[in-house]
């Protein structure tokens, strides 16, 4: 059995068709049935399933150098143990990876860069932020669960050929056992795949929580690029009505598209925009960036960020981490803040 989906997820791999019929007949079901047997449990089954095989693996290699006789035998379990982990892995929610990017599935191309468009977004971005700034007291009053409920009744009408899954009414927030270790490396979230899970670091503020959660789930319906799950959920948050979720996701495009904006403007130019922000908007982005620093182990968030660039890289994501900072080219693409900021231009 584990040959065989060993096959699948090489096939996958180099065959885009195959990846992109994965991720429309045979993921749904997988995530459906994987997310619904984690659902009554409240903590990460994903992480209790890592722990567990880890542990097992050690136990096999103790084996393979203290059974003499039998150590070819012990050596050939630890590697099927291995094979198992690792289709299980693709199997379960990886070969996403590999399905074709969202421009290809929705027949776009990505619009070119023009300084006209771009200052016009800008336009549109730094009066959505000014706008809907709120101070920590309203961003602390959104109500967790029906911020839920939301992302999950925004996510079903999403239009079928964004290759999404249907969202589950089962399918919540996980409890992580490596809490501490996730704001030493700077994660906010992150997707447990051996059961679909979602995961949102306890310590997020409220200021990034609406967006992050909402980027989690779009991994949860089989979103794999970083840049895709921020533009679903800069989508779902700049969507609701609570001004809170708004500038959360105004916010957090901001911060993911800050230097992007930087390279394109130049300094003089971008210090001048900059100063069209409101104080608070800057103060919010220092008083962040200085709340995760104070939790951030720098060697060890640096080990992790290396892996994780050298991960999505052998995962056809050639940008790796930076990825993440990639969502304007879908904003620009996919949004209607064009045509908002052209009827405003005009």
């Amino acid at each position: 059995m584990v040959f065989i989906l060993l096959i699948l997820v090489i096939w996958c791999r180099y065959s885009p068709m195959a990846a992109d019929w994965y991720a429309v007949h045979l993921y749904p079901g997988i995530s459906r049935v994987l997310s619904w047997i984690a659902s009554p449990v409240g903590i990460s089954l994903t992480e209790l399933a890592v722990i567990v095989l880890v542990i097992a693996f050690i136990v096999r290699v103790y084996w393979i150098f203290h059974d003499r006789v039998r150590w070819k035998y012990r050596l050939w379990r630890a590697v099927r143990l291995l094979l198992w982990v690792y289709v299980w892995f693709y199997a379960a929610w990886g070969v996403n990876y590999y399905r074709s990017n969202l421009f290809a599935r929705m027949g776009a191309t990505p619009m070119p860069y023009e300084e006209a468009e771009f200052k016009a977004f800008l336009h549109v971005l730094t009066e959505e932020l000014n706008e809907n700034w709120c101070p920590e007291t309203v961003l602390q009053s959104v109500d967790a669960t029906v911020y839920e409920q939301y992302v999950k009744d925004w996510y079903a009408k999403v239009p079928e050929e964004a290759g999404l899954c249907t969202p589950r009414k089962w399918q919540h927030p996980k409890r992580s056992f490596l809490n501490r270790f996730y704001s030493a490396v700077g994660v906010l979230g992150y997707l447990g795949p051996a059961f679909d899970e979602m995961h949102v670091n306890r310590e997020i503020t409220p200021l990034e929580h609406p967006f992050v959660h909402a980027h989690e789930y779009a991994h949860v319906l089989g979103v794999s690029r970083e840049a895709e799950a921020n533009f679903w959920a800069f989508e779902a948050t700049r969507a609701s009505d609570s001004q809170a979720v708004r500038y959360s996701g105004w916010y957090m495009l901001l911060h993911y598209s800050w230097n992007t904006i930087h390279s394109l403007l130049g300094e003089e130019e971008f210090t001048q925009w900059r100063d069209t922000l409101r104080p608070e908007i800057l103060e919010d982005m220092i008083s962040t960036q200085q709340y995760w620093l104070d939790r951030r182990i720098p060697w060890i968030s640096n080990i992790q960020k290396r892996v994780y660039d050298a991960f999505l890289r052998g995962n056809h994501i050639a940008e790796g981490t930076k990825n993440y900072n990639q969502v304007l080219r879908l904003v620009f693409t996919f949004s209607d803040l064009h045509a908002h900021a052209d009827g405003e231009e005009g």
